[in-house]
């Protein structure tokens, strides 16, 4: 590897590490008060198994902490949560008005 390549993985790296110390979810409404905890059916290993129309956005929260998350509304108001992991892999979530999940997928 030469010496400038070398220099821009470290310099990126330095960025991400300082993007640790912000909030990784922007523009996001969880919702509020209590969150249902998943029911035994839906961890699958431990993991929340995630399902259209049934999962949660509020049961999302915990499974995507470690990535960025950008809250998202489209042209017909639909709500939605874009991630990214630290691997830059994409998820897309879209939620019905109640926070049930309508669809997701990786991009």
């Amino acid at each position: 590897m030469k010496i400038k390549d070398l220099a821009i993985v470290f310099s990126g790296a330095l960025l991400l590490q300082g993007c640790s110390a912000f909030d990784k979810h922007h523009g996001i409404n969880w919702g509020e008060g209590h969150c249902p905890a998943p029911t035994a059916e839906t961890l699958s290993s431990g993991n929340l198994r995630i399902e259209d129309g049934k999962t949660l956005k509020c049961q999302l929260k915990p499974y995507v902490s470690n990535m960025a998350c950008q809250g998202i509304t489209d042209k017909t108001n639909a709500d939605g949560i874009f991630c990214q992991n630290g691997r830059g892999q994409n998820m897309l979530f879209v939620f019905d008005e109640k926070g049930v999940l309508q669809r997701h997928g990786n991009l």
